[in-house]
């Protein structure tokens, strides 16, 4: 059972819980969007959607809503900036972006109920900036005529979710810092742990942040010599960024190396939609892809070439096959690990996995 479902039984009777479960889509949403708490402590936390209705839900109840008559509906609504300066001061929430604001709240909402209802659960002006929960789903109905206000019932499941969160962030920091002092003591279970990570069934957070630190090292000692008109020659060592957090509106950039230009993009599917997207995005650059996939280059790219030739000429195919840099697959990263660790770098790469991993996480603030 759910912790959703355990907190909605403590407060009500088990056969009113159930039927207030069963007739309450924002309910179900929030149980679908914290699963991960029974999952990895590196699991996606969709902290961005729940923070959204956590934040006007707040401001519901804090302005009387839930208790009082006053209509909902002539209230003015809550100022844009409020809402993401509030998400932002909440845990693992001060680099959240407005995405699930104005649209991806309601657009993953959707996903989940259209077959059953037409609302949402942010409503927003567009004119003025403002925005409101629907109260619409926090008045739940029952089978049997009665009527409850969810409002304080989905921020206490919120809060409980994120002490939950906490509580494996917690345990995911410690194992990484055991995981440092195993370096010189166990390498091969240090080892062993950051090749788990590159597993397909890995979260897809994790496996960008691994990738990255396994390409940084792997490319750490090699070198380009250029000059530059009637410049003398320069040697400058090849070096791999980050840009940004992983799952941002990154425009198709998840790393860049250093002077080449070279660009990495990294994805799970062998969809070839999702490559051709991106490719479109930066205006057919030449791009390696990092795939989450344990094929190897070779077939990974058999399958993509082999989806996108029914809906493609040959001429425009060939544009954007041209495109593909380079595919990396699970086991070419394992066997840059192997190099890597060879080379000296296994200390390093913890510190750096231990480093982006805060990042990521917020887990700092926390």
């Amino acid at each position: 059972m759910s912790f959703i479902l355990e907190m909605i039984q403590k407060r009500y009777p088990s056969a009113e819980g159930t039927q207030l479960y069963d007739h309450s889509y924002l309910l179900q949403y929030l149980d679908k969007k914290t699963k991960s708490v029974g999952r990895s402590s590196k699991a996606r936390g969709s902290f961005a959607n729940l923070y959204t209705i956590y934040v006007l839900t707040e401001d519901y109840v804090k302005k009387g809503f839930e208790k009082s008559k006053r209509d909902y509906g002539e209230y003015e609504g809550m100022a844009f900036t409020d809402v993401i300066t509030r998400m932002r001061k909440l845990p693992f929430g001060n680099k959240l972006q407005n995405h699930a604001i104005n649209d991806r709240c309601n657009d993953d909402f959707r996903k989940f109920f259209h077959d059953f209802t037409d609302e949402v659960p942010i409503i927003r002006n567009l004119k003025t900036r403002k925005y409101w929960i629907n109260e619409k789903l926090l008045l739940v109905h029952n089978g049997d005529g009665s009527r409850h206000n969810i409002a304080k019932l989905c921020l206490e499941i919120i809060d409980k979710y994120v002490e939950l969160k906490k509580e494996g962030f917690s345990l995911f920091f410690a194992e990484l810092e055991r995981f440092k002092e195993l370096v010189g003591k166990n390498s091969q279970e240090a080892i062993d742990f950051i090749a788990h990570t590159l597993d397909p069934a890995s979260d897809a957070r994790i496996f960008e942040i691994v990738s990255y630190v396994i390409l940084k090292y792997h490319y750490i000692t090699q070198t380009i010599t250029y000059s530059v008109g009637n410049q003398m020659p320069q040697t400058h060592p090849l070096r791999i960024y980050k840009v940004g957090r992983t799952n941002a509106n990154d425009g198709g950039i998840d790393y860049i190396m250093i002077p080449l230009g070279r660009i990495f993009q990294v994805t799970e599917v062998l969809n070839f939609k999702k490559y051709f997207l991106d490719i479109d995005k930066l205006v057919h650059y030449p791009i390696t892809f990092v795939v989450k996939q344990d094929l190897s280059p070779e077939e990974a790219m058999d399958r993509i070439v082999e989806e996108a030739q029914g809906n493609y000429s040959d001429e425009v195919l060939k544009h954007y096959l041209e495109c593909f840099e380079e595919i990396i697959t699970i086991p070419v990263l394992l066997k840059m690990l192997e190099n890597n660790i060879e080379n000296g770098f296994l200390e390093q790469m913890v510190d750096e996995l231990i480093e982006q991993c805060r990042v990521e996480y917020n887990f700092e603030e926390t």
